[in-house]
């Protein structure tokens, strides 16, 4: 439970914002883009910056949450004693796939482990697609013949 807390205080807020903020940034983007007269484009350097922030902060969330949650930690019993109310330590536990078992019953639920699958594949291809913002931005400078602004 003090794992969760932490977590909770010290991560949840500021990538909450950090994905807040990310969605901000690409609605006003299409609402710019829009009243332009122009589609939306998620090609451009903007967009795909902000798109890998949002991605790569919620799977930090989710993953540190599930983490928090469901992992023993150092005191395994509290775990146990907070999720089934039984007083006991896990038999078993690991962090991926995140697995705690308490007397016998597993305690992290069905989709956590999928969630996380899909969460880092989607981590790993906002990291390869902010390693591509800089290159998108200069073909993008390169190429100045763009009939709308970004």
């Amino acid at each position: 439970m003090r794992r969760c807390l932490m977590f909770l205080v010290f991560f949840g807020p500021p990538g909450a914002l950090v994905l807040i903020a990310a969605g901000y940034g690409l609605v006003a983007h299409a609402v710019r883009r829009i009243r332009q007269r122009c589609a939306p484009r998620l090609a451009s350097p903007r967009p795909l910056g902000l798109v890998s922030v949002a991605a790569l902060s919620a799977a930090v969330l989710v993953f540190g949450y599930a983490d928090a949650w469901y992992s023993p930690g150092l005191y395994g019993d509290k775990t146990c004693l907070a999720r089934m109310g039984v007083r006991a330590h896990p038999r078993s536990s690991g962090h991926f796939p995140l697995s705690t078992v308490c007397s016998g019953v597993e305690i992290v639920p069905a989709w956590v482990n999928p969630a996380l699958a899909a969460l880092a594949a989607l981590a790993v291809l906002a990291v390869l697609t902010l390693a591509a913002v800089p290159v998108a931005y200069a073909v993008r400078r390169l190429t100045a013949a763009a009939v709308c602004g970004g």
